[in-house]
């Protein structure tokens, strides 16, 4: 059978391609730049250099098998464990407050200990909420429910799991989830004015958590001035040298390993949210902008892949993923470069962290399968065994 030629970006496979590409690239720096930014801190902790970065491909290993779970597993398997899965989930985050299984670090009480492996559960609750907001959304569209009766089911959920993680002082988290809920509505044709009034009331109920909590309003402040007096040797201290750590990298960077910033001015641990100042130090300009592009290649394959599929629950699933990874990556570089207050998000698929990069790879694993079993791509992946056995005669 012969296929016609059409141009690169416009072939059927090509959303399956640049999306694998994407994630290759943003894994590989992130291993990579663990590796720079963790030795010293994993020196001091274990004696060796490398603990951190085999943790992280520990990790690595296991999103590879749940990514692959979640590749294979088709739209009607998901439909079914969407509400158990965001149970689960709802389960997780309740452990998060049980003496002797959640665990408190840095002011925020946000993980378990399972045995030997420490879980944030919320960081899989995004995927399960985003699954479970695609089952229903797919039933609005199906007219199983009205319109409005979903829209307030959704926010029913996502505020619910949003109640649980704030238990845990984690806003950023929640600014995400808002975002994602947003984002799905939008893309069911939500009314503008609705998701504004949404928006809104979301935005308004977390400015008034921070003004209740010092904590958060002064890293507001310490965000707009990170340099002055009273900020510089606390809250601004972070923020501050992070910008210092870009501008010292210039177009090329300082070299691999050659950071100064990573030597506890981003922190104790400069390879978790802050590993974009590293990246931006020891590799420059183009560093960065290789990370930039690869996200950019993410956002475009996610968007191509909800475009094409006429599944609606596909099309909803894989609409809320794009914008959790792209979101979650929009505030973690905007806190990096002084656009954002710090909130303590990861750099998805980049920064240290086994329950992050788990998630993330599985949730972009899902969109891997939806643009793979695209009728058009399907047929030109289901042939090309066939063409190369022709070809090898």
């Amino acid at each position: 059978m012969a296929h016609e030629k059409k141009p690169l970006l416009a072939h059927p496979t090509a959303p399956f391609y640049v999306l694998l590409s994407g994630m290759g690239v943003l894994i590989f720096m992130g291993l990579l730049m663990v590796l720079s930014a963790s030795g010293v801190r994993s020196y001091s902790n274990s004696g060796s250099s490398f603990s951190i970065l085999l943790r992280q491909i520990l990790w690595f290993g296991v999103g590879i098998f749940l990514g692959y779970l979640a590749f294979k597993m088709p739209t009607k398997g998901w439909r079914k464990i969407s509400p158990p899965l965001l149970l689960g989930s709802a389960v997780m985050l309740c452990l998060v407050f049980v003496n002797g299984v959640g665990l408190e670090i840095n002011g925020n009480r946000n993980w378990i200990h399972l045995g030997p492996i420490t879980i944030q559960p919320s960081e899989f609750t995004k995927m399960a909420l985003i699954i479970w907001a695609a089952f229903i959304l797919a039933r609005v569209e199906r007219g199983e429910f009205l319109r409005h009766h979903g829209t307030r089911a959704l926010i029913c959920g996502f505020g619910a799991i949003a109640g649980l993680i704030l238990l845990g002082k984690d806003i950023g988290t929640v600014m995400v989830l808002t975002l994602i809920l947003l984002g799905m509505l939008f893309v069911s044709g939500e009314k503008i004015s609705r998701l504004l009034l949404i928006g809104s009331i979301c935005l308004a109920t977390i400015i008034g958590l921070a003004l209740l909590r010092p904590t958060l309003l002064n890293r507001l402040t310490a965000f707009l001035d990170p340099f002055s007096a009273a900020h510089y040797l606390g809250l601004g201290w972070q923020p501050a040298h992070s910008r210092m750590a870009l501008a010292t990298g210039g177009l090329f960077g300082v070299g691999l390993g050659g950071s100064r910033q990573k030597w506890g001015n981003l922190g104790p641990e400069a390879h978790t949210d802050f590993i974009f100042a590293v990246i931006g130090e020891e590799l420059g300009l183009l560093g960065t902008t290789i990370v930039l592009l690869a996200f950019f290649m993410i956002a475009w394959a996610g968007i191509k892949t909800a475009i094409a599929t006429r599944d609606p629950f596909s099309r909803y699933a894989v609409a809320g993923i794009t914008t959790w990874i792209i979101t979650q990556a929009s505030i973690n570089i905007g806190s990096v470069t002084g656009v954002f207050p710090v909130v303590g998000l990861p750099l998805p698929l980049v920064s240290y962290g086994g329950s992050a990069l788990v998630s993330s790879m599985a949730g972009l694993a899902f969109i891997l399968g939806v643009a793979r079993r695209e009728p058009e791509a399907k047929r030109y992946f289901d042939a090309r065994p066939k063409l190369l056995e022709w070809r090898g005669r």
